[in-house]
């Protein structure tokens, strides 16, 4: 399993409950990895090789974007081979467990900018409150046991470990039709999760998994502070009723996140959608995978996080008791992003805006990275905050 950490950001304190979102925020998550659990030496290591890099630009690109891949590439690579265990399930959970979401910071921990130049961001502000969350999960013919398992077991444990004020909605595709809105119970989303590792009887549905995001993309509006989808395919459709750039511009008009398990292999799709400068960036945010893979790249996009499963590997694929307890600890990681994010809200948002850590942040949080949403709608708020207003909540 691999997930694409691609870009993290949070930031600090203040509950907006269900209130609709402000006009040009953002929202984020900030990752810093925990080197505590490293032998001294290395830990040392590690922290004087991140000053190194931060010393000779190593991750700021000419164009003022920041080499995230690059930057976690080197972070893996000087760990994986020597401690493995690293890498394994933890508190967090996830691709980097013993990583944690930082809070604590302020507006100047971040800098923002598009192609007319800096901007600047007015507040940021921690939201903690209540979440809706919609599963939109494959059910067709062509998910194996394996699969179906997978998606059974990771809804089941986000249910159980989710907090009382968050609701959940369950939306399937490819298969038999299922479909728990917003105000039904947990229990009876989870007895229809459960049910996902049968083989599906009755007859098929015509939608598919991207006629089901856009779908419960109309579910989420209007758009409130922590929208999600958790999305669960075996891979997008190359073309379907609705296409991958509607349904991606669906997600960024209600800032939805998308956190994604793919349960396929990589698959290479070109869509109106993924124009030439949509595959540049892409390349660079995958580094030397150089692929275009539309259900991860809707889950950057959107600033949320997705993990790549091939359980179609009739050759190698096994899924044991030890992979499923990681797929489920990578479930409730993502769901963590989802009740506990940063709003930044800047000046103006559009395609084009950029955001990154400041280096003095960075030079305190060794090998830190952000999450954000790399495809906005355009917005302008010129509204300046009051002082009270822009300071965050400690």
């Amino acid at each position: 399993m691999r997930t694409y950490l691609a870009f993290a950001a949070l930031v600090s304190v203040c509950c907006t409950g269900l209130a609709q979102q402000p006009p040009c925020t953002v929202p984020v998550t900030v990752i810093a990895p925990d080197l505590s659990p490293l032998p001294q030496g290395d830990a040392q290591t590690m922290a004087s090789e991140w000053q190194r890099n931060l010393g000779a630009k190593k991750y700021e690109l000419s164009d003022g974007t920041w080499d995230l891949t690059r930057q976690y590439l080197d972070f893996y690579e000087g760990l994986s081979s020597k401690f493995p265990w690293y890498f394994q399930p933890g508190p967090v959970g996830g691709a980097s467990p013993r990583s944690g979401i930082v809070t604590g910071l302020t507006a100047e921990a971040f800098l923002a900018h598009d192609k007319k130049g800096p901007i600047r961001i007015q507040s940021a502000m921690i939201d903690r409150g209540p979440r809706r969350i919609v599963f939109v999960v494959e059910n067709g013919k062509d998910i194996n046991p394996a699969g179906r398992r997978i998606e059974a077991a990771v809804i089941t444990h986000i249910l159980s470990k989710a907090r009382p004020e968050d609701s959940f909605a369950l939306l399937t595709a490819r298969g038999p039709r299922v479909e728990f809105r917003f105000g039904s119970t947990r229990e009876a989303i989870r007895t229809a999760a459960q049910q996902l590792e049968r083989p599906p009887q009755g007859k098929s549905g015509k939608g598919g998994v991207l006629d089901a995001l856009l779908e419960a993309t109309t579910w989420l509006q209007p758009s409130q502070p922590g929208d999600s989808i958790f999305l669960m395919t075996l891979h997008l459709e190359d073309k379907h009723r609705a296409s991958f750039s509607k349904v991606r511009a669906a997600v960024a008009a209600g800032r939805i996140r998308v956190f994604g398990f793919q349960l396929g292999e990589q698959v290479i799709q070109i869509t109106d959608a993924i124009n030439t400068a949509a595959e540049s960036l892409e390349m660079q945010v995958f580094g030397q995978y150089s692929i275009l893979n539309q259900a991860l790249l809707l889950s950057r996009d959107s600033g949320g996080d997705a993990t790549l499963e091939n359980t179609q590997d009739k050759k190698q694929y096994i899924l044991t008791g030890d992979r499923l307890r990681l797929l489920q600890g990578t479930g409730e990681a993502m769901y963590m992003e989802a009740t506990d994010v940063y709003l930044l809200q800047l000046d103006r948002s559009g395609p084009d805006v950029v955001l990154r850590l400041s280096l003095p942040l960075l030079s305190h949080l060794p090998w830190a990275w952000m999450r954000y949403p790399m495809y906005m709608t355009p917005c302008s708020s010129p509204a300046t905050p009051t002082p009270a207003q822009a300071e965050t909540t400690k």
